[in-house]
């Protein structure tokens, strides 16, 4: 259990520190952690970033936004590797 403590203290501290507002302001860091959300495939993490992202002052629209984006970049990445198998298979 101890090794469960220390990696869940580090994931926090490391956590922690990724969302600080630096370069990135807090709105923008959660608007990229929903998209980030919905690439991972994670819905309690799209909950908890949503919510986040709205109280940082992003609008749904923002928000929305973010979300398209995140589904054309995995559309893609399914398009750009199964298309080469695809144009191979004959249909009859």
């Amino acid at each position: 259990m101890f090794i469960l403590k220390e990696m869940d203290e580090l994931w926090e501290l490391f956590s922690s520190n990724a969302y600080r507002p630096n370069i990135l302001d807090g709105k923008t860091k959660e608007i990229i952690a929903v998209s980030n959300s919905i690439i991972a495939d994670c819905l309690p993490c799209l909950e908890y970033h949503y919510k986040r992202a709205i109280r940082a002052g992003a609008s749904k629209e923002e928000i929305a936004e973010s979300i398209a984006i995140a589904m054309s970049i995995s559309a893609g990445s399914k398009k750009a590797k199964y298309s080469p198998v695809i144009s191979k298979l004959e249909v009859e």
